[in-house]
């Protein structure tokens, strides 16, 4: 059987037990115990589409050195333990409360310095994930990453920020105001009372987007090379210091960009270009093919039906690299999804939710949203994840706001799934009042919004610029407090997929 093992790392202890029930004022942190147990025995990673009984995955360990020790101490050996729980049944986000944050205050600023009044985020994990890794991909991130990927002096590089895609944090979180957008995001506060603020408590997901916004991360792990992409032997995770050498850190990500394949792509590898480029479509096939074959149609296995379907990037030819497996992309969405949708199945077990998704604009920059392409490669692993999984407490699908084709294609995937509501943000928000004017039409609900996460930036803690989502994400919500890279519970609520499917 396949297998990810990381060998033990120093064990911090187990951290303090602790139940919480309502808070007045504060998001509620659900009844459950803390921390995680270490076990015998590694996750097992295993696709019933194919064989391994003769092959494994590689041991991947970090590199012992004083320099990541800070790290070491916190992290757990071997598997971490599934501690997710439901919030409390009484928890909405029907109505707006007075909160502790006084009105002349910002809301970050309040929520990070009185963290402990919130609760951890979830995470939820694609099962090839280094375990080791999870904990590093939370804390490590720098202040801001706008544009930038792995720069000098960086923790993460950029095979790391692509495996950040299959790890997806949510978190209960205070909202402070109605989101709008004109010519960039906005946001208006809800009226105070008296000298406090007002909030609704919301969930917010960090599901990271694939990372087109440079050709360095999510353009190379789907890029065909000159020669067959095939599983290699045991890695190590190599210190932050080690990690500047441009070899090491160049074998280090080809050895990550190895496993990801290995997992997503149905037969654990990609060709070479030689061998690819005579059955490649170009970027408009790709389209037809997802749009007439997959989403217009029944597909009971949308995976099956992409497998080793490959396209070219280049509009205008069909012999320019990047030639890139549609495939793995597709998967890379299922996975998105079913990580994200599987864990609010699970903490919303009592009320539902009510899902809001906000599509990738700057983070498909180098892919171009023009065809419509992106959009149907989401589109086809959202239907993969709605036929597969069949989620119950999904009570209405808000469309993308975006320009373009986001809003057709996601409707289209939509039809398997006929009991879920579909509805644009003009019908979800129709209350007239301006100040509040959500108008979700089932009580009892969690409202779920989107932060426009990227794998290498704390930008929902730092960043201030106008019109950016982090920036009103992370300034009118308490979600920064949940997610500070010091808390002692940061990964205390971990959930990885056993890959079965």
């Amino acid at each position: 059987m396949a297998r990810i093992r990381v060998s033990p790392l120093e064990d911090a202890g187990n951290q303090e037990t602790t139940e919480t029930g309502i808070k007045k004022k504060s998001p509620v942190k659900p009844t459950a115990n803390r921390g995680r147990n270490t076990t015998p025995d590694s996750l097992p990673t295993t696709r019933s589409s194919r064989s391994r009984s003769q092959i494994r995955h590689p041991s991947v360990k970090f590199e012992k050195t004083v320099t990541d020790e800070h790290l070491r101490k916190r992290s757990r050996s071997l598997e971490v333990q599934d501690s997710f729980c439901p919030l409390a049944a009484d928890i909405s986000s029907d109505n707006l409360v007075e909160t502790p944050v006084a009105e002349a205050e910002l809301p970050r600023n309040y929520w990070i310095a009185n963290s402990k009044e919130l609760s951890p985020p979830w995470i939820a994990c694609s099962g090839f994930v280094p375990p080791a890794m999870i904990e590093f991909l939370m804390r490590c991130k720098k202040r801001t990453a706008i544009g930038v990927k792995f720069d000098r002096g960086d923790k993460i590089t950029n095979m790391e920020g692509a495996m950040h895609t299959f790890v997806t944090s949510l978190e209960l979180a205070w909202l402070h105001g109605e989101r709008g957008y004109d010519k960039g995001h906005t946001l208006t506060p809800y009226l105070p009372s008296g000298k406090v603020r007002c909030g609704r408590q919301v969930l917010i997901s960090n599901m990271i987007h694939q990372d087109f916004e440079t050709d360095e991360v999510m353009m190379r792990l789907a890029s065909l090379t000159r020669t067959k992409t095939t599983l290699v032997e045991d890695f190590n995770i190599p210190t932050t210091e080690e990690k500047q050498s441009d070899d090491v850190r160049n074998s280090y990500d080809d050895a990550l960009r190895r496993l990801m394949v290995y997992s997503l792509v149905l037969d654990g590898e990609l060709s070479s270009i030689e061998v690819g480029r005579d059955t490649a479509m170009s970027r408009a096939q790709a389209k037809s093919f997802l749009a007439n074959k997959v989403l217009k149609v029944a597909c009971s296995n949308v995976l099956e039906q992409v497998q080793n379907r490959l396209f070219w990037m280049s509009t205008t030819s069909k012999k320019d690299v990047p030639l890139l497996s549609l495939e793995l992309l597709v998967a890379t969405a299922y996975h998105q999804f079913r990580n994200e949708m599987d864990a609010l199945e699970r903490i919303c077990k009592h009320q539902g939710y009510i899902y809001t998704f906000s599509a990738p604009s700057i983070f498909i920059g180098e892919f171009g949203s023009q065809d419509g392409l992106m959009a149907c490669i989401y589109a086809a692993g959202l239907k993969h994840y709605l036929q597969t999984a069949k989620p119950r407490k999904m009570r209405v699908f808000q469309l993308p706001e975006v320009p373009g084709e986001w809003g057709s294609w996601m409707r289209t995937a939509l039809s398997a799934a006929p009991e879920v509501r579909v509805m644009t943000k003009q019908e979800l928000y129709s209350k007239k009042d301006p100040s509040d004017s959500y108008n979700p039409p089932y009580a009892g609900t969690m409202l779920v919004l989107h932060n426009c996460s990227g794998g290498f930036g704390q930008n929902i803690q730092y960043e201030d610029g106008a019109g950016s989502l982090d920036a009103i994400i992370g300034r009118f919500t308490s979600a920064a407090g949940s997610l500070v890279n010091h808390r002692e519970d940061l990964v205390s609520m971990v959930s990885m997929h056993a890959e079965s499917s």
